[in-house]
């Protein structure tokens, strides 16, 4: 099939139209975006949709909650302290402070070296943004020094 300027074209569930070309490609056209297709492209978009591939939109991803570092956390902490809760006063978000705090020391971040690299930036993803959950509570910024004065003065 030889393609033309107007045709559409369809590509993971989603239609594109045809609107010209560029350098030895098509330009096609979707919610006012420009995207550029060679023709071999063009032909493999093409085997597709007559073997039915692509043919179902892609799943968009899932929005987390705004507080879903935070239940994660309460989730695990859930099974030695069962009436644990969410912290809400600000006393209670600045502990959790400082517990993030003790949680980014290096021994406990690699558990003593035993984590691979990749497990270690999970984890230090989770406590960054557990980290930014509680100032958005908190409704300020707070950096990791004043969490630990504040459990220095605390245990004075």
């Amino acid at each position: 099939m030889e393609f033309q300027i107007g045709q559409s074209v369809k590509l993971n569930g989603e239609v594109y139209e045809i609107v010209g070309t560029v350098k030895r490609s098509w330009l096609l056209q979707k919610d006012g975006k420009n995207y550029k297709a060679t023709s071999n492209v063009m032909k493999k978009i093409q085997e597709q949709n007559s073997l039915g591939i692509g043919n179902t939109p892609r799943k968009k991803r899932q929005k987390r909650s705004d507080t879903y570092w935070m239940e994660k956390r309460l989730e695990r902490k859930r099974i030695f302290f069962p009436d644990a809760k969410m912290p809400e006063t600000e006393k209670e978000l600045m502990d959790a402070l400082t517990a993030l705090c003790s949680d980014l020391s290096p021994e406990n971040l690699s558990c003593d070296g035993e984590l691979s690299r990749t497990q270690i930036n999970q984890k230090l993803r989770a406590i960054r943004g557990e980290w930014k959950e509680i100032e958005k509570k908190l409704g300020r910024k707070v950096s990791e020094y004043e969490a630990e004065d504040y459990w220095m003065k605390k245990y004075r």
